[in-house]
């Protein structure tokens, strides 16, 4: 799973590196070092009229048909194997993707009585690009829209594995426009573009335990520990 991520480098900067022409941006720059589900978060998506967005979007998935707002709270991340036969994400899998900018996530590992967390990163300190599924709910009695998100897991890869059995897909920036694409809808060309691992790109730290708090959240929650 995901459940945390940073997020500290500026829209302007994120935004240069995905190299695609024509995005209408309403993110501002905030430093988040430990970011939760239910955050509103930064989220690059292609909406309706095939127009590329950046926006901060609730992380935690609804459904067009959820009666409430509620199931966000169980649908922060989607596995990448079944998404495209869940009801809650195979809408969303066929038309709504997204990339979801993270300067690293967490992991949690076991080690004996206690959980580690262990800051997953790249060693050029570039942002990472995560793939994601985001949908658009009406609140049925106001006609409020709330954009959400979801972040696609695998199987844990390389290094990551040795931390959790379960990793963000990533994508390649070379297909970056093909994910975004919602005409592209075919399952198998999707898949394929979910096999990027990026293995020798990737340093692995140990933080603190206050990580465990989301109150937590200054520069310190990057800083390895002994």
């Amino acid at each position: 799973m995901c459940g945390r991520f940073a997020i500290f480098s500026k829209p302007q900067d994120y935004l240069a590196s995905l190299a695609l022409d024509g995005i209408t941006s309403t993110c501002e720059a905030v430093e988040n070092y430990n970011a939760y589900p239910t955050q509103y978060l930064p989220v690059i998506y292609q909406n309706h009229h095939h127009e590329l967005r950046c926006d901060h979007l609730h992380w935690g998935l609804i459904p067009g048909w959820s009666k409430d707002t509620r199931i966000g709270f169980k649908t922060s991340n989607a596995r990448s194997e079944t998404a495209a036969d869940k009801p809650s994400f195979r809408h969303a899998f066929k038309q709504q993707r997204c990339l979801i900018p993270v300067d690293g996530w967490y992991e949690w590992k076991r080690e004996g009585r206690a959980k580690q967390p262990y800051y997953h990163h790249r060693h050029d300190q570039q942002v990472i690009w995560l793939g994601g599924l985001w949908e658009n709910w009406m609140e049925p009695d106001t006609g409020e829209s709330i954009r959400s998100f979801t972040i696609l897991t695998q199987a844990a890869q390389g290094k990551a594995s040795q931390i959790h059995n379960r990793m963000p897909v990533l994508i390649n920036p070379d297909n970056f426009m093909t994910w975004l694409d919602n005409q592209i809808n075919n399952k198998q060309h999707i898949d394929s573009l979910m096999q990027y691992h990026p293995e020798t790109d990737f340093e692995i730290i140990p933080v603190s335990t206050n990580m465990n708090s989301p109150q937590y959240n200054n520069c310190r929650c990057i800083e390895a520990i002994d």
